[in-house]
């Protein structure tokens, strides 16, 4: 049995167990209407087992590790999601008894569309992200070109470093940018969250435009200026359609990663009429009417542009994030 066969085997093993285990304790444990969800689920793992096992000795490149971690992932996404809806749909007043929605209530998104706490926070978030986004934009485009385009010692390096601070823990800098804040006297205002998000922003729009460069016909802009082209005609004929339309999506995914961080703006703001909105979803309960149905109707309000965003984008997104710089 060759190590590959093995491994297939092994995956739908655990994939067939694992189905088995969770549809057993759904039948004993889980009520209806929730019982279908575990059955569905469970049903899946074991479908995936039985077709381990059927394509186990098969010569095309199949890991069903890879299957059950997909599987494994969005049950881990799903549930949660699909609970955060049935907070948000819940009648007035009373608790969820079940992961399935029932007595469906579309109250809380207009709470959460006419909240003023809520409405400040939106604006903070977008006005915040779209700065930090303005600025890193041309620092990374910059960044990427040199990285991609310069012969210079210390190259691999310096990437590496922008790929150490695109995995930083970023709370961990919070003490030193309340310090300086509070020097400036600025601790607690919108403008002040620019610099900080900056470090997010900065490495991964970096991170992404090495990938858009690195892709570029860059002989088409050679064949361009080599035909006396001014700066309008290498605008139009070279980097409008080859550095634009990828240049513009890494703006876009920038963007909502600078809107989505919720540990800025938690540790930068001290309550949460200043907080985005992230961190208002954590810091303002109590403060908003039906606080956790509210909640949850804006934060799946919240997830609507990267939702558009992936659907719209979807295989320059995938090319994106799934290159390395070489």
């Amino acid at each position: 049995m060759t190590a590959s066969v093995r491994s297939r085997l092994i995956a739908s093993a655990v994939a067939f167990a694992l189905g088995f285990g969770l549809g057993n304790y759904g039948i004993l444990m889980v009520s209806r209407p929730d019982l279908w969800l575990w059955i569905v689920v469970s049903l899946a793992f074991m479908v995936t087992g039985a077709a381990g096992v059927m394509f186990a000795d098969t010569s095309r490149d199949v890991s069903f590790w890879a299957v059950l971690g997909l599987e494994v992932l969005v049950v881990l996404t799903v549930v949660p999601l699909l609970w955060t809806f049935t907070v948000a749909t819940a009648p007035a007043g009373t608790a969820p008894q079940a992961l399935w929605p029932q007595d469906v209530t579309w109250r809380a998104f207009d709470g959460a569309i006419h909240s003023d706490i809520l409405q400040d926070a939106a604006l903070t978030s977008l006005l915040v992200s779209g700065l930090a986004t303005l600025i890193a934009m041309p620092l990374a485009v910059a960044a990427a070109y040199g990285f991609v385009r310069v012969p210079a010692r210390g190259k691999r390096l310096a990437y590496g470093l922008v790929v150490a601070v695109l995995l930083m823990p970023v709370v961990a800098l919070a003490g030193a940018y309340t310090d300086l804040l509070d020097a400036f006297d600025v601790y607690g205002s919108r403008l002040a969250l620019v610099p900080p998000t900056l470090v997010l922003t900065l490495p991964l729009a970096i991170w992404l435009s090495v990938t858009v460069l690195r892709d570029v016909p860059w002989t088409l802009l050679d064949a361009v200026r080599a035909d006396g082209a001014t700066p309008r005609q290498v605008l139009r004929h070279f980097a409008a359609p080859a550095l634009l339309p990828g240049l513009a999506v890494v703006a876009l995914l920038v963007f909502v990663a600078g809107c989505n961080d919720a540990v800025l703006g938690v540790a930068l703001s001290p309550d949460e009429r200043t907080a985005p909105l992230p961190a208002t979803l954590l810091l303002a309960t109590g403060q908003v009417a039906d606080s956790s149905s509210v909640i949850a109707a804006a934060g799946l309000l919240w997830m609507l542009p990267a939702i558009v965003l992936l659907l719209l984008f979807p295989r320059r997104i995938n090319h994106l994030l799934g290159r390395s710089y070489r």
